[in-house]
């Protein structure tokens, strides 16, 4: 089952996305209580101290929800891309260890690397293949010398985000999407 809730739709019929997450709860006759206490129990939330019906994500939680969103999104479905098999191929033509002077790790992990393709495609509806995905890695690579210290993680130069001097917006770049349309003209 896939859930699609317009926030436009919502605000037409003079409704919050809260109020609706609330009303679909109902819709679904879902016990809120049973919810509310088991996502506690597996440690993905904690009681909110102030509220007591209310819960407190960690971030670890926050992820997974984002995961879980970008998972079911009909763009990245679409696709027919094997996000995990990809970042794992890319991860491959990445240096082994860490970033000299650093503890950062220069190939991350298979759930960030997946993550990163994916928002690409959902977020910014940036559409590759495989095949690109994988030339623009060997090309970024091949412009660099051991031991690579001004080269980007690979994370990093599939989507970079960060968050500006306000902290009210993110500056986005992505030398991977300059890669592929570099490529494509």
């Amino acid at each position: 089952m896939n859930i699609t809730i317009n926030t436009g739709i919502l605000q037409k019929h003079n409704i919050s996305l809260g109020e609706f997450l609330l009303m679909l709860i109902g819709y679904f006759d879902i016990d809120f209580t049973s919810c509310h206490d088991s996502i506690i129990k597996k440690l993905l939330a904690e009681p909110d101290v102030f509220k007591e019906t209310n819960i407190v994500l960690p971030n670890n939680s926050k992820d997974l929800v984002a995961q879980i969103l970008l998972e079911s999104n009909e763009k990245a479905i679409q696709s027919n891309i094997d996000f995990e098999s990809l970042a794992a191929k890319l991860m491959t033509i990445y240096p082994s260890g860490n970033k000299p002077g650093t503890t950062y790790k220069w190939r991350g992990t298979v759930k960030v690397i997946a993550q990163k393709l994916r928002a690409l495609v959902v977020l910014y509806d940036f559409n590759f293949t495989p095949k690109e995905a994988i030339t623009s890695v060997k090309e970024y690579i091949s412009a660099f010398n051991p031991p690579y210290e001004n080269m980007l993680l690979l994370k990093s130069f599939i989507l970079n985000t960060k968050k500006s001097f306000n902290e009210n917006t993110k500056e986005v770049s992505s030398l991977f999407m300059t890669y592929i349309e570099n490529n494509r003209d």
